[in-house]
């Protein structure tokens, strides 16, 4: 008796034991199309998938996330934001949610979901100067300069004290080869910021475009003191060194540029100047020679 009554309960119970069976296997489909970088596929089948799924449960959460980074890494912006809006708002839910939403609000020009999006991203009030300067700084990523300023304009009316602010400005005047301006904004970055290497360099590199070369030797010595493992002052360095036929000290910190950076072609051709200039003539033919040979000339 027992049973039939449990072969009549299986029974009953087959066809939503079969409709389960067929919902895990459209998501599992979904999951390996993605997997194998079907994006189309995979978010057609995510989409589908979401009518059947129910909110709340993880597959659910998983298909949104990945229907959104499917449309996004094919390019599909707009389509990605609902999915990835959805995505991020789900505690708990995976830092790249926010970033591509993000991303995908700024190429899309929605500079305010773009803000919300980074601030969570970065974890800090949307309403914030630290927010305002992380959106500047994924703007400049997306080459954005002119949306970037007016974000580290509005961090600075906030919070007049806010590292890196300036430097973003000085950096976006040097980009518009307005030398004067980015030499001020640098200024007054390391005003705040006296520990901040790359704004001494970026200061040199504002005092060199415009031919100053002594003006350009001491901010750049104080980068290189401040962070020895990065070649780019190293190298202008060498070059205002040059520019003040100084050649004993150019060809010392190009070379020390070189053991940083041995495929960099400016290192290798001002060090062959210096050597030049210093009567090293063999050195300084094997310097242009390897010039020649990084540059893919014969």
């Amino acid at each position: 008796m027992h049973g039939a009554i449990l072969l009549q309960y299986t029974l009953a119970m087959w066809p939503a034991l079969g409709l389960l069976l067929q919902l895990a296997a459209t998501h599992q489909s979904a999951l390996d199309a993605y997997r194998q970088h079907r994006l189309a596929d995979a978010a057609a089948q995510f989409e589908a998938v979401l009518k059947t799924e129910r909110p709340g449960t993880p597959e659910y959460g998983e298909s949104v996330l990945l229907l959104g980074q499917s449309l996004y890494l094919q390019g599909k912006y707009g389509e990605s934001i609902p999915w990835l809006e959805k995505a991020a708002a789900v505690k708990g839910a995976p830092v790249e949610a926010a970033y591509m939403l993000g991303n995908a609000c700024l190429l899309t020009r929605r500079a305010d979901r773009a803000l919300a999006a980074y601030a969570q991203l970065f974890q800090v009030d949307p309403k914030s100067a630290a927010a305002h300067l992380a959106t500047a700084r994924m703007m400049m990523r997306q080459e954005m300069d002119d949306d970037a300023a007016a974000q580290a304009r509005a961090a600075l009316e906030l919070d007049s004290r806010i590292p890196e602010a300036h430097f973003l400005l000085g950096e976006v005047a040097l980009f518009h080869g307005d030398f004067d301006v980015a030499a001020a904004e640098l200024q007054k970055e390391i005003a705040l910021n006296p520990g901040y290497a790359m704004a001494y360099y970026r200061l040199g590199d504002a005092y060199g475009r415009k031919e100053q070369w002594q003006e350009a030797i001491a901010p750049l010595e104080r980068s290189v003191w401040l962070n020895p493992n990065y070649s780019g002052p190293y190298i202008l360095l060498g070059k205002a060194y040059l520019k003040q036929k100084e050649f004993a000290n150019a060809e010392g910190v190009l070379r020390h540029a070189l053991r940083l950076d041995p495929q960099n072609l400016s290192a290798h051709y001002l060090l062959a100047q210096a050597l030049q200039q210093e009567g090293k003539s063999e050195e300084a033919g094997r310097e242009f020679a390897r010039w020649k040979e990084l540059k893919g000339e014969p």
